[in-house]
């Protein structure tokens, strides 16, 4: 099993917001090949990915950033 954390630093309630909206996301049921957690800190968001194998972690990773970019972008 790969392991990955990110830590992002995202201004005010980003990442309270960008967590909520990606909850139902991150659902285990959803997901075969990796794992995804998402995590609101006192100046962002931990995303810890966990993926059986490095192409399936380069896709959520990629699909997880873009999810959140495209969040803040709609906060303003």
């Amino acid at each position: 099993m790969n392991e990955l954390q990110i830590y992002l630093q995202l201004p005010g309630e980003r990442a309270a917001v960008c967590q909520r909206a990606l909850a139902l996301e991150t659902k285990e049921e959803f997901m075969r090949r990796s794992r995804v957690k998402l995590e609101e800190f006192s100046q962002g968001m931990r995303i810890l990915v966990r993926a059986n194998d490095l192409p399936a972690m380069r896709a959520a990773v990629n699909t997880y950033l873009r999810w959140i970019i495209m969040c803040c972008k709609l906060i303003g």
